[in-house]
């Protein structure tokens, strides 16, 4: 399926900022581990609380799980054959650091690209209020525990029929929730180990919850907000920018998410350069750009 067709000015600042291989993000990778790293110590010795480790360490997760995202689309490589690999290897590490498995997720997140708010979307899950994406992401932990099962996934599909849902997976071993039970079960075995050797809570409180915490944020900044309210198919439309004062370095730029959509191949650190060379041109075509800080 060819690509949509772009503006002189549009496949300009696309291609400009597409170009290199993308250091920032690999950086940004080794950053995180590192801080994840020093948190477990850090609560080791004594000098940081449990608790703010967990949560400390799922933000390291919504950070990594920027790097996966990068590698989908191929943008650590800068679409280069001669650094492909670099995507591969950057998108497992960080996806296998957030019990995700990598090649299964990048199927899906390509499927919402090419179908975004349409009944083909596998992110539409996420349509709906706010306030009901909590419980939704307590149901997917469940669903995801019981994929780590023997026959879990037909344990998933029974529990999702019963509470009135869709499937939990299309079925069969290409289903992306056949690819992410290895990944979880990397998890569950990683904290079963860790029980003889008193090392349980690091794993469990510091590693696997944030980790599924991670999720929470990205369901609420990543699916629910940029795509509010699903109406929309329209390349211009069918994603937002939702601005508020500190957004691009909490949210690592995917507050401007609908430059993401529009140019897939660009960096995540280059959003706002995009936004900044074609606001006028978003004006143009009604694109949403919504927020205190609208002004790019």
């Amino acid at each position: 399926m060819s690509g949509p067709t772009l503006t002189d000015a549009e496949r300009d600042v696309s291609q400009r900022l597409s170009r290199g291989f993308a250091w920032p993000t690999v950086l940004l990778l080794v950053a995180l581990i590192v801080i994840g790293v020093a948190v477990i110590a850090a609560w080791e010795a004594g000098s940081m609380p449990l608790l703010l480790g967990m949560f400390i360490n799922s933000f390291v997760g919504y950070g990594l799980y920027t790097v996966v995202h990068d590698a989908v689309h191929k943008s650590i490589s800068g679409r280069d054959a001669k650094y492909s690999r670099w995507d591969t290897i950057c998108g497992t590490i960080a996806g296998q650091l957030i019990l995700t498995n990598f090649a299964g997720h990048r199927s899906s997140h390509l499927r919402h690209h090419a179908h975004t708010n349409t009944d083909r979307d596998p992110d539409l899950g996420a349509k709906g209020p706010l306030a009901a994406l909590p419980i939704k992401w307590l149901i997917s932990n469940v669903v995801l525990l019981l994929v780590a099962l023997p026959g879990g996934i037909h344990l998933a599909n029974a529990l999702m029929r019963r509470l009135g849902g869709e499937r939990a997976s299309e079925g069969g071993d290409s289903s992306l929730l056949a690819a992410q039970r290895w990944a979880v079960r990397v998890g569950v075995v990683a904290a079963l180990i860790s029980i003889p050797f008193g090392a349980v809570v690091p794993v469990v409180v510091l590693w696997i919850i944030p980790a599924r915490l991670t999720f929470l944020y990205l369901a609420i900044f990543f699916a629910w907000l940029p795509h509010f309210p699903y109406e929309h198919t329209d390349r211009f439309r069918n994603t937002r920018i939702t601005l508020f004062p500190g957004s691009t370095w909490v949210l690592l730029q995917q507050d401007r998410h609908l430059i993401h959509h529009l140019y897939p191949s660009i960096p995540w650190y280059r959003y706002r350069a995009a936004h900044r060379a074609l606001a006028p041109l978003l004006t143009e075509r009604g694109a949403v750009v919504a927020g205190p800080s609208s002004d790019p």
